[in-house]
């Protein structure tokens, strides 16, 4: 009888779940719409895990039910995160939001019910797994049901409390597979997105419910599946379990890019505000304004990383060892950044950042995590693919004002690398050049690759030359601590002819060099390890942009291009005036 009504449920929500959340195209990144709500209600979240399931399905059902325009109001769940802080005002300015109603999630819970915006509850029982091994994935499978059923995550530790409040058992997802979940309602989903998280992990299921997201974890199959279903370029939430590199060439294999967004929160009130935000561009030295006749050696230093959506919306602007180090904007530091997701869905914390960037390079990283040469490889139409995606990409660099585009790769000097940085010249129309590194190791030394875009020009593409990272391996020589890394910089000046006047280094955002370099203190991360090379580094050495470097050796192999792009905007100047 409880399998009839839920078809019954199902069939007669299939008309509103087919019109919900829009699907995302290329002026969205591929990030599905939320519509935006005329009010609020704030939430504290809870210490119990069990409760923040519960609040996070509740948050995602009022957006859902925002999105079917049967409902005003959406979630935000308090977080003490100073960056979350000046999101939830920036947000609720931009929606113009007057009206805000604290409750309590057992509040929150008897008040949507009364709405009729939570029709029961979906059952399911935590993962208790020692971290490595997942032994249970039925809150995934539930986080599914929840959407669909407008159900709220109700633990098995908080059936009867739930049962107090009046809700109906709507589904009991224990005794069903994510696979079996996926073949039974997959036509009911939205394939715009998918979410891969931990089933013990709480958040972002707002996000995925709000939009009807299918879920997965580490089954390998199962994902494949999952991944061939959702249309290519998507972008795939949260984060993998298990080994980072095989997760993420998986999601790169079928077309997509991973977002590491697993610790993200209140994305759904988030991303509605953003279409309202104003977008504040970079800007970057031009080769007119370069002094090409200085040919002192130069170098710069590089932060990865930067394509961490969550690390990006939350402690990385204000942390005083990244973005809020007090020389995190001297000249030399240069960070790879997620500027054309962040567009998208948290233009607040892109401004923030614009607000702050001194005299480095910001870097689109990727366009996400994902791997040039592999690349829809899973895919029939591959360059195809790739093109569309290099074009989306470089929409959004002209949005941004981002004159560099980075990536990792399996293999960068494999063809199918070679492949795609070539469509990557030729669609992104207006960058200086492109860097790489390997996903191991991540420093290749000083290769540079040339790719004509459309006008003819020589698009550079370097590798990295050194890596401040806290490892010692024979097979990665150009890879250590200040001291080591200072050292090869200053050998390299010194042996260095004239068309390579020039390095690089990544600098690997968690090493903690703080017991293994004399020079760089405690806690010694981020920008701190940047600092101490700086000051080993010989006084002849300049640190300069990573956009400047790039015009530099640009001017170096092709000089008349580069003249010749000086005397146009010479020209264009004097039309100007």
């Amino acid at each position: 009888m409880m399998g009839k009504n839920i078809l019954f449920l199902l069939i007669s929500l299939f008309p509103t779940i087919l019109c919900s959340a829009a699907a995302g195209g290329d002026d969205r990144y591929g990030w599905p719409e939320q519509k935006a709500p005329e009010k609020l209600i704030v939430c504290k979240s809870s210490a119990n895990s069990a409760e923040r399931m519960l609040l996070e399905s509740l948050s995602g059902l009022a957006a859902k039910a925002v999105n079917e325009e049967r409902f005003d109001r959406m979630v935000w769940m308090e977080t003490g995160n100073e960056a979350y802080r000046r999101l939830f005002r920036e947000s609720l300015e931009a929606l113009d939001i007057r009206e805000i109603f604290p409750m309590d999630t057992w509040e929150l819970v008897d008040y949507l019910k009364k709405e009729g915006v939570v029709r029961g509850y979906v059952l399911y029982e935590a993962d208790k797994g020692n971290g490595t091994k997942i032994e249970n994935y039925s809150s995934n499978v539930a986080t599914v049901y929840a959407s669909l059923l407008s159900g709220v995550l109700i633990d098995v530790s908080l059936e009867k409390e739930a049962l107090a409040h009046g809700l109906v058992k709507l589904k009991d997802a224990r005794g069903e597979t994510t696979i079996e979940c996926f073949r039974k309602n997959r036509r009911l989903l939205n394939n715009s997105s998918a979410l891969s998280i931990h089933p013990a992990v709480s958040n972002m299921r707002d996000y995925a419910i709000a939009h009807r997201l299918m879920l997965y974890a580490d089954e390998i199959e199962t994902a494949n599946e999952i991944l061939e279903w959702v249309k290519p370029l998507s972008p795939i939430v949260g984060w993998g379990c298990g080994d980072e590199f095989k997760f993420t060439k998986l999601v790169t294999e079928w077309g997509h890019f991973n977002t590491a967004s697993n610790w993200c929160m209140n994305l759904p009130l988030i991303s509605a505000a953003a279409p309202r935000i104003p977008l504040r561009k970079v800007t970057e030295v031009e080769p007119e304004q370069i002094n090409f006749a200085d040919s002192s050696y130069v170098h710069a230093f590089v932060m990865s990383d930067g394509d961490n959506m969550q690390w990006t919306m939350g402690n990385f602007i204000d942390n005083p060892h990244y973005l809020g180090h007090p020389q995190a904007a001297d000249q030399g530091m240069n960070w790879t950044l997620c500027p054309a997701n962040l567009l998208v869905i948290s233009p607040v914390s892109w401004n923030e950042m614009v607000a702050r960037k001194g005299n480095g390079t910001f870097i689109e990283y990727g366009g996400g995590y994902q791997y040039p040469d592999l690349f829809a490889v899973k895919r029939k139409n591959r360059k195809e693919l790739l093109r569309r995606f290099a074009r989306r990409v470089n929409s959004f660099l002209q949005k941004t004002g981002v004159k560099v585009y980075g990536a990792i790769c399996e293999n960068v000097q494999s063809p199918e690398a070679q492949e795609a940085f070539q469509i990557y010249a030729e669609e992104m129309t207006d960058i200086t050049g492109m860097i790489a590194i390997q996903y191991f190791p991540y420093e290749l030394g000083k290769k540079v690759f040339w790719f004509q875009n459309k006008k003819g020009m020589q698009i550079p593409l370097l590798t990295a030359t050194f890596s401040l990272w806290n490892e010692v391996n024979p097979a990665r020589p150009a890879c250590g601590t200040p001291e080591y890394v200072s050292s090869l910089i200053n050998r390299d000046e010194k042996l260095s002819v004239a068309e390579d006047r020039y390095s690089w280094t990544i600098v690997h955002a968690w090493s903690d060099f703080g017991q293994t370099s004399k020079v760089s203190g405690e806690r010694a991360v981020g920008v701190s390890p940047i600092v101490a090379t700086e000051e080993l580094l010989d006084d002849d050495i300049r640190l300069v942009s990573l956009n400047e470097l790039l015009w530099r050796v640009r001017m170096n192999y092709y000089p008349e291009q580069v003249k010749s792009i000086i005397k146009n905007a010479s020209i264009k100047e004097m039309v100007h005036r």
